[in-house]
């Protein structure tokens, strides 16, 4: 968490905005979150949700409020991942895209590192190209 932290602070400016976080990726951040609010307000309460659905879509002669109360049960038992999948996926693309530019950039190996990538390259002689520094 602290080198998110610290790979994301030299990210923000001082007026608030984050660099190269494109603007496809931000609607896609506010959709996603919208959605999962909107998951998770249905599935914390989904008796109002489907007698509100059904005021506004049932055939007024076949209408009861009691009528379908197996959807409640089956929106509290999924309704909560549903909405858990959305706030993952959302915090992911968030992530991937704040830590974009530090991933891009490469490091100049360790002593440690460079040794490892030796050995690796005696056992592997067609290692990556990465290693061939």
């Amino acid at each position: 968490m602290i080198t998110l932290i610290k790979t994301a602070l030299p990210l923000i400016l001082a007026e608030g905005e984050i660099r190269n976080f494109p603007l496809h990726y931000q609607i896609a951040c506010i959709v996603l979150t919208g959605i999962f609010i909107l998951t998770f307000s249905i599935s914390r309460d989904p008796r109002g949700w489907r007698r509100l659905y059904q005021i506004k879509f049932a055939k007024k002669h076949d209408f009861s409020v009691n009528k379908n109360k197996w959807i409640d049960e089956f929106i509290k038992k999924w309704g909560i991942f549903v909405a858990m999948f959305f706030l993952v996926l959302d915090a992911a693309i968030f992530v991937i895209v704040i830590t974009k530019s530090s991933r891009a950039k490469s490091h100049t190996m360790t002593t440690d590192e460079q040794f490892h990538a030796l050995d690796y390259k005696k056992v592997n002689p067609r290692s990556s190209p990465i290693l061939n520094r």
